[in-house]
């Protein structure tokens, strides 16, 4: 459930108490003492211990998840979630009885949601249907694509163009560690990692302003057509398109950081696959580890076609480290840092 919708559903239950009290009132003297009728049936309801929480009352779960810990598990009410008769059941849920009584964390958490059908599907089936319609299209589009990257007889041609090795002397190379003292960079803007000498709103502005290279802008177009930002969620990482306003300001960015944006977007040019994620681009080493992983402990040594892939994203990877050098993938850090949050 989203953040907005638990809100408006919070304000769902005082509508719906301000307009209950207006019909329980008799001709509208009584409102106020019906309003708090309704507001002490309200609060009981969060106070109450409820059985399919467990024992637990509402506003136990909502308080444990607001202080990122986990919901309250009464050792008496185990069972019910080990109705298993299995032994292998039954001495875990022993185990972790001794636990709670021990005061310990048992390393066992519970969640509750709304088993996938929220209030507003109830109340609005047709943008339910759409919504889950938009998603059903764009998952077909993305096992179509899928589909014919696999049904490719065999891995496309890969030849990147020559990288200059040279890194401007006005950078440091650095290392992961934030050194104690950041260098002070040209006009005088304070080199940091996320964090810079203007806001972003102000950083935008000024990307904005009509005297900036148009081939910043084309810069930015391009990157707004490949490259994706991770977007974090609860199992794992998913993918995004970055917009153009996000584009612009990565592609200025880096322009101020030293780098050669030509070379980078003509490095993503000869890239033959379409998709090219910011991680690389910011952490290569990490991700380029992973690559080598893969095609030793995973990819079959007969599937040449599919280690060719993996081959061509490793070189790419460790082509976009010689473009993009390390003082300038501290600030992508920092970039990236912003933009998810």
């Amino acid at each position: 459930m989203c953040y907005q919708e638990c809100a408006l559903y919070g304000n769902l239950v005082l509508y719906l108490r301000d307009r209950a009290a207006e019909l329980l009132a008799d001709d509208g003297d009584d409102v106020e003492a019906e309003q708090e009728r309704l507001d002490g049936i309200i609060r009981d309801w969060f106070f109450d211990p409820q059985d399919e929480l467990y024992g637990c009352a509402p506003r136990d779960l909502i308080w444990a998840e607001q202080k990122d810990e986990p919901n309250p598990i009464d050792s008496d009410r185990l069972a019910e979630f080990f109705f298993d008769d299995c032994p292998v059941c039954q001495f875990t849920r022993q185990e972790l009885e001794k636990d709670i009584e021990a005061g310990k964390d048992p390393g066992f958490h519970w969640h509750y949601d709304d088993g996938g059908y929220p209030l507003i599907a109830r109340y609005d089936p047709e943008g339910w249907d759409a919504r889950w319609a938009e998603e059903d299209a764009a998952f077909e589009q993305w096992q179509t694509e899928q589909d014919a990257q696999e049904a490719q007889p065999s891995a496309p041609d890969y030849d990147p163009p020559p990288v200059q090795d040279e890194v401007p002397s006005e950078w440091p190379v650095v290392k992961d560690e934030v050194p104690s003292e950041w260098p002070v960079l040209k006009d005088g803007v304070p080199f940091t990692s996320g964090t810079g000498a203007v806001s972003p709103e102000e950083f935008i502005a000024r990307a904005r302003q009509p005297w900036l290279d148009p081939a910043l802008h084309q810069a930015a177009r391009a990157l707004a057509k490949r490259v994706d930002c991770p977007t974090p969620t609860l199992p794992g990482s998913r993918y995004r398109r970055i917009t153009y306003d996000e584009a612009l300001s990565l592609a200025v960015g880096l322009h101020e950081n030293g780098v050669d944006v030509e070379s980078l977007l003509a490095q993503m040019g000869a890239f033959p696959y379409q998709n090219v994620a910011l991680d690389w681009l910011s952490r290569p080493e990490m991700n380029a580890a992973m690559m080598v992983q893969v095609m030793e402990d995973v990819i079959s040594p007969d599937d040449e076609d599919e280690m060719t892939r993996f081959r061509h994203h490793r070189d790419f990877i460790f082509a976009l480290a010689r473009v993009i050098h390390p003082g300038a993938r501290l600030w992508l850090r920092g970039w990236l840092d912003g933009v998810l949050t």
